[in-house]
């Protein structure tokens, strides 16, 4: 049983569940939602993916991760912003995880069974506009640009518009609205479509969304029709950048402190045992604008705009750059480790407080590389692992030597209940190679002074980087391994054996070589098929690897042929151990592996203290020297039985 976050502590701890958090109004919620939360007591933990979940492929797939990656029992609500999610299957599983584990899920504009929920009053503010057109401007000649067909936010709208007409008496015609699917680019076009056609043009359009109105406005204009003296126009949504336009519109919007206050008093009511599960609204509140005539508002300074763009994309673009340098320098690392010890260098201007990279403990050895058992193929693409390793924690551009153990997937990361209690929100994000998943990035942060742009940057192009490190490991280990014993082969043989050497001779410590040959492989594959000798050469493989745990290189030299090298101080009992430990696991294999065949292997052991005049070669050829006599001695035993 798992307790909560906030047991025992003077706060409460919320998961907030989101897609795109770094587009504008995920933006604006989260800085606000956790700046009311900081004075409440409630400590803000975020998931979100980088998309929306669309598509559905394969990144989506690994992006969607992210959303099993907390446990809800652990947290006193859970808050999903349901309708930035556009998979319905992945929002399901997620509310359905969190009410099975008894924790409230408040859910944002989407209703919900089972959830408390909070909506937005489309509706009623919606009426208001059109019956603000119909009644107070008695405008009777009117269409409306919805969004998309069948979708519910714009059928709902649609159906609102006629209801206003029809109770002024207004003739509501099938013609009467255009669809611009919630977009310009399809606003233009069908209204394009429309005035070229040689249609009436109405005294005004209402418009389900500001984006729709903006850009039918431009197009009016273009056509040579005047906002407002000719055609009237409303939107709906009050988006940011309405304020850069004008005329200004007549729109509708909601305060981001209202709802901000009204998850607040749900996630309160619910903790304080005031399980009201009754829907709860959030009001827009109609703003008129110069768009319909009413009020001659003036577009926010156009010159003070255009530069605070300019500093803003201006550092966007030296940030990207920093990205690319990073990209560049980074890609070509030879080791993981390196790349995390160089990533403070790129990333300062993110603004985060800490950071966390944590990784599956299958993806990572305990050198903190890419393990050699990591296949992407073989991934089931369940998730995270219920350990995890953390190879690089941030306080700042400071590298913290915490984070080379292990840790419960349950925890988050490490030391979670003492990074809630001394860091302010915190966003956690998925990594994940084409869909499959290997970890997460999170970063605790201040509202006022986090990019969450830069954030989701530096995470896909550090994905890129992982993606880069992690195709060219597997070609060079494809390279130098034997595909089917999984240790080195002959071209990974001769590319670590020369350190081994030169250890030799520069410490004068014994080189040993053990020389093995499979006895009766061509009778198993003759007798058994092939592939039984693959398995029992498999077996050899597997014996090899487990005996050598300490630093010895062992390798398929050929079809059965395998050799093992070491330099120890004590290289001849260490070699007896190997031995030893191999002949065990055979006799072990023949006694119970059920199989019809035997196996043996005839070894041959040469050790002497290297110098510079000695040849690899010349090691090998007296240990095959000795393996071959052994094997004519087996084969006299075996004449004999």
């Amino acid at each position: 049983m798992l307790h909560k976050f906030s047991e025992g502590k003077p706060y409460n701890v919320i998961a907030l569940c989101m897609t795109r958090f770094k587009s504008y109004d995920q933006v604006r919620l989260i800085n606000e939602l956790c700046k009311d939360c900081g004075q409440t007591g409630i400590k803000v933990i975020i998931f979100s993916s980088v998309t929306d979940l669309y598509n559905g492929g394969i990144n989506d797939i690994g992006e969607a991760q992210i959303f099993s990656s907390f446990e809800p029992e652990r947290f006193d609500a859970v808050v999903v912003l349901s309708e930035t999610f556009k998979n319905s299957e992945v929002l399901g599983k997620l509310i359905s995880r969190s009410k099975r584990a008894d924790v409230p899920v408040i859910s944002i504009d989407r209703e919900i069974e089972g959830c408390i929920n909070i909506e937005f009053d489309y509706s009623n503010a919606f009426e208001q506009l059109v019956k603000h057109i119909v009644e107070y401007h008695h405008i009777d000649d009117v269409m409306m640009i919805a969004g998309n067909k069948d979708n519910p936010f714009s059928e709902e709208r649609v159906e609102c518009f006629k209801e206003v007409l029809a109770a002024n008496g207004i003739a509501v015609d099938r013609n009467i609205v255009l669809y611009g699917d919630f977009w310009a680019d399809p606003t233009r076009e069908v209204l394009e479509k429309y005035i070229n056609d040689g249609n009436h043009i109405p005294k005004a359009f209402i418009c389900a969304n500001d984006i729709m109105a903006i850009e039918c406005m431009r197009t009016l204009k273009e056509h040579g029709y005047r906002i407002p003296e000719d055609v009237l126009v409303t939107g709906f949504d009050g988006i940011d950048l309405e304020r850069y336009y004008s005329p200004r519109l007549t729109t509708a919007e909601y305060r981001i402190e209202d709802l901000a206050q009204t998850i607040i008093d749900a996630v309160m009511d619910n903790i304080d045992g005031n399980h009201d599960m009754s829907t709860r609204i959030v009001n827009y509140i109609n703003r008129l604008g110069g768009s319909c005539g009413c009020k001659k508002t003036k577009a926010t300074n156009v010159e003070e705009r255009l530069y605070k763009e300019k500093f803003i994309t201006d550092d966007r673009e030296e940030f990207i750059q920093f990205m690319y340098n990073m990209i560049a320098q980074l890609s070509n690392y030879p080791e993981l480790h390196y790349i995390f010890r160089m990533i403070p260098e790129h990333i300062g201007r993110i603004g985060y407080d800490e950071l966390w990279m944590c990784f599956n403990n299958d993806f990572l050895d305990e050198n903190m590389d890419v393990s050699i058992e990591f296949n992407r193929n073989n991934q089931s693409n369940t998730g995270y692992t219920p350990t995890m390793k953390v190879p690089l924690h941030l306080k700042g551009d400071e590298i913290c030597n915490d984070g080379n153990g292990e840790y419960e997937q349950c925890d988050l990361i490490p030391d979670i209940g003492k990074v809630i209690e001394r860091t302010g929100p915190i966003i956690v994000v998925p990594i994940h190679l084409q869909g499959v998943s290997v970890g997460y990035m999170a970063a605790s942060f201040s509202p006022e002074k986090f990019f969450f742009s830069y954030y989701q940057t530096f995470l896909l192009d550090f994905r890129h980087i992982l993606e880069v490190y992690v195709n060219r490991s597997t070609t060079e280990r494809l390279y130098v391994t034997d595909v089917l014993t999984g240790i080195y082969n002959r071209h990974g043989f001769y590319r670590n054996i020369g350190e081994v050497m030169r250890r030799s001779q520069k410490t004068g410590n014994p080189f040993a070589v053990i020389s093995m040959d499979m006895d009766g492989l061509k009778g198993i594959n003759d007798t058994y098929g092939h592939a039984e000798g693959d398995y029992a050469l498999k077996k050899i493989g597997d014996f090899m690897r487990k005996a050598t745990t300490s630093g010895e290189i062992c390798a398929r030299f050929g079809g059965d042929e395998f050799l093992i090298v070491l330099c120890s101080e004590n290289a001849s009992e260490r070699v007896d151990e190997i031995v030893n430990e191999i002949k065990s696991d055979i006799e072990y294999f023949n006694a119970f592996g059920n199989k019809p065949y035997y196996l043996n292997m005839s070894i041959g052991i040469y050790t002497k203290i290297a110098d510079k005049t000695d040849t690899l070669d010349e090691y090998i050829r007296n240990a095959d020297n000795l393996m071959y006599e052994n094997k004519k001695e087996n084969k006299k035993k075996e004449n004999k039985l």
